[in-house]
């Protein structure tokens, strides 16, 4: 009917309004629909946000109306390209600059002038078994005190032969010989520079050895009787001792050199009663049986590696110069000489290197025995005695010159076998050993590595650090 009107549902989700007329007959176009709502109900819309625009948020429509956006998931951690410095460095005293980077920090080197913690206090060992120490301020190490140690000690060891430190108990033990049985394994302590009383008289003591475990020794004797010769085993722990014996073989003398291939076994040379050869024993040492594994000659060196797989070999009084190694875990000899009399031997740490004093020079083989070089010169300038350092590729070196012009005792690379450093710089130190050991030359290191001890003119033992 003309001029009627009609209200209609319009809208987003049909709530808004807007009306029409009747005009002629029609209906007229429906005004401007009036809409309460923004949105779709349920409908959804993701947002950027986040510090450079490219977090996300969502949000959903509901009644027509937004929601309040959910949070915002922004992987920037910083507004790209802002910038600023930060502390840092030992003692916060140091100075870096970030930047920010596709919403990340980068950051530059601290620059810090700084070396140490303030207040941090450093130590090192010095002397023999000494300490020094430093302390750290404003950054910077201050110098080290003085050593609380003498850089070396010399002992007067009336008859001295052997020694072998024990480092669980800051000790050192020295074999001694003299007249009728008048030797004894005396113990000086490092720590209160004091000798203390004997482990053990009444013998002619050359050769010791100290066990894996550090609770043992072995000890050679080249006393004898008519029928037997032994060692000493001596056990750290109570201070007691007992004797091993063995049957005398032809002309056999008392024992030479016994050195531990394990806790429980040992190797063990001897002496002649003239010249010739002699059984090389292996030992078990818990229930004193033994074994002839080798004919060798009358006062063979033996000296273990630090890694406990060799056991080397020097026989004396033979011009060919015998010597070789025997492997541990395989129980087998392999051999060589040297064409010079030998009467000492070191083998370094891992066996990959022998080196055999000799009056013709130091003659130095590889691990297959194979001859590398040769150190000093024939009756001029030689090493008498030679050890290896347990811990590093080190080589210490006791010299005697005819011309008294060498240093006593040096240090080479066994690597390069060059020069690195001295320990002792008196000429003079050493005389000639006469193709014999145990005179003086004789050399050892500590486990540790850190102190070496050697023998000298009469009856001296010089100990040293050894500068590791």
């Amino acid at each position: 009917m003309d001029s009627a009107t009609e209200a209609l549902t319009c809208g987003l989700n049909g709530r808004g309004t807007q009306s029409r007329i009747c005009e002629a007959g029609k209906w007229s176009t429906p005004t401007t629909c009036e809409d309460p709502d923004v949105c779709v109900d349920s409908a959804t819309e993701a947002l950027t946000c986040g510090l450079n625009g490219r977090g996300t948020q969502s949000r959903s429509c509901e009644a027509g109306k937004w929601s309040a956006p959910g949070p915002c998931t922004d992987p920037d951690v910083c507004v790209d390209g802002a910038s600023d410095s930060l502390v840092c460095g030992l003692n916060g005293r140091g100075t870096q600059i970030r930047t920010c980077d596709s919403g990340a920090w980068t950051s530059s080197a601290c620059m810090d002038a700084d070396v140490c913690t303030d207040e941090a206090v450093e130590t090192r060992h010095c002397g023999v078994l000494g300490r020094q120490s430093r302390e750290c301020k404003t950054g910077q190490w201050g110098d080290y005190d003085g050593c609380d140690a003498p850089a070396s000690l010399s002992l007067q060891v009336a008859g001295r032969k052997d020694m072998v430190h024990d480092a669980r108990r800051n000790l050192l033990y020295i074999t001694t010989s003299g007249a009728n049985g008048s030797g004894q394994v005396r113990v000086y302590n490092l720590v209160t520079r004091q000798f203390e009383s004997p482990l053990l008289t009444g013998g002619s003591f050359f050769g010791i050895d100290l066990s894996p475990d550090g609770n043992g020794l072995l000890v050679a004797d080249v006393d004898s009787n008519e029928t037997k010769n032994w060692i000493h085993q001596i056990d750290l722990t109570t201070g007691e001792s007992k004797k091993i014996e063995f049957s005398l073989d032809f002309y056999e003398g008392g024992t030479f050199t016994a050195v531990y291939t394990s806790d429980t076994e040992a190797l063990v040379s001897s002496t002649f009663k003239g010249s010739g050869w002699v059984p090389l024993r292996k030992v078990n040492l818990t229930d004193g049986t033994a074994k002839s594994i080798k004919s060798v000659r009358q006062s063979t060196m033996l000296t273990a590696s630090a890694d406990g797989s060799t056991v080397a070999y020097a026989e004396s009084n033979i011009s060919s110069g015998s010597w070789g190694r025997f492997n541990v875990d395989a129980q087998t000899f392999a051999g060589s000489g040297t064409g010079w009399f030998v009467y000492e031997i070191a083998v370094s740490r891992q066996a990959s290197q022998y080196a055999v004093p000799t009056y013709g020079g130091l003659f130095i083989y590889d691990g297959a025995l194979k001859p590398h070089t040769t150190l000093g010169k024939y009756a001029d300038t030689l090493p008498i005695g030679a050890v290896y350092s347990p811990i590093a590729d080190e080589l210490y070196l006791a010299w005697y010159s005819f011309n008294r012009r060498a240093p006593s005792i040096d240090v080479y690379s066994a690597t390069t076998l060059t020069k690195l450093r001295d320990i002792e710089l008196a000429t003079g130190l050493f005389d000639w050993t006469g193709n014999g050991a145990f005179g003086n030359g004789r050399m050892r290191t500590s486990r540790d590595g850190r102190l070496l001890f050697a023998t000298s003119g009469t009856d001296r033992v010089v100990i040293y650090p050894t500068g590791l």
